[in-house]
């Protein structure tokens, strides 16, 4: 935990009136802070859980793993946690201790079917490289005469809005010319709703 450093508190009272020797520790305040910074930086790179880039980046090297370039801090822990605490016999404690580790806190879920040689495991993996790194896991501890099904469920809110429009169109076409004599009566009832557009076309003509 990073502290707020002042020298001056450590001197005697007696000696805190110097106004020179009190200039000359705020003077120093600086540095002992940059001094504890790193001490608290190098005390979280020892442990996986609090490790930054830095400190994870030491841990892949003695793993001799090879983070690609869209895995986030947190999927790269999941991973190094999952290889690091392994260890002889291979039992179904360990197998479960391993994906309480690997899973993070999210629930999963392992149905076992000894006489058909058969497991089945349900899972949220949502971080990058956990499924690559269950499939090893897998692999390395499971025997080989059995089959493991694995599902991995990821649960997706979406919010939004869809908006529906509609309209209707009402277009009338008059032809007026002294060639026909004819009366024509429209009668009946007509209703619309929403948005109404009325076209009309008219053509004169003396033909």
């Amino acid at each position: 935990m990073i502290r707020e450093v002042d020298l001056v508190s450590y001197l005697p009272p007696f000696m805190a009136e110097y106004r020179e020797v009190r200039e000359a520790l705020d003077a120093e305040n600086p540095e002992f802070a940059i001094a504890w910074q790193a001490a608290d930086r190098t005390l979280r790179n020892a442990f996986i859980e609090t490790a930054d880039e830095y400190g994870i980046g030491r841990f892949e090297q003695m793993l001799k793993i090879c983070p690609s370039g869209t895995d986030t801090l947190e999927s790269r822990r999941r991973r190094v946690a999952a290889r690091w605490f392994r260890a002889l016999p291979y039992t179904e404690r360990m197998l479960l201790e391993k994906l309480i580790v690997l899973c993070g806190g999210s629930d999963f879920t392992v149905t076992k079917h000894y006489e058909r040689y058969t497991i089945e495991l349900e899972v949220s993996l949502t971080l990058y490289g956990q499924i690559e790194e269950l499939e090893r896991l897998i692999e390395g501890m499971v025997p080989c005469n059995m089959t493991v099904f694995v599902r991995n469920t990821i649960l997706v809110e979406s919010e939004g809005q869809a908006s529906i429009a509609g309209g209707s169109g009402f277009a009338e076409c008059f032809l007026i010319t002294n060639d026909s004599q004819e009366t024509v009566m429209a009668e009946g009832t007509a209703r619309y709703g929403g948005s109404f557009i009325n076209t009309v076309d008219m053509v004169i003509t003396d033909d």
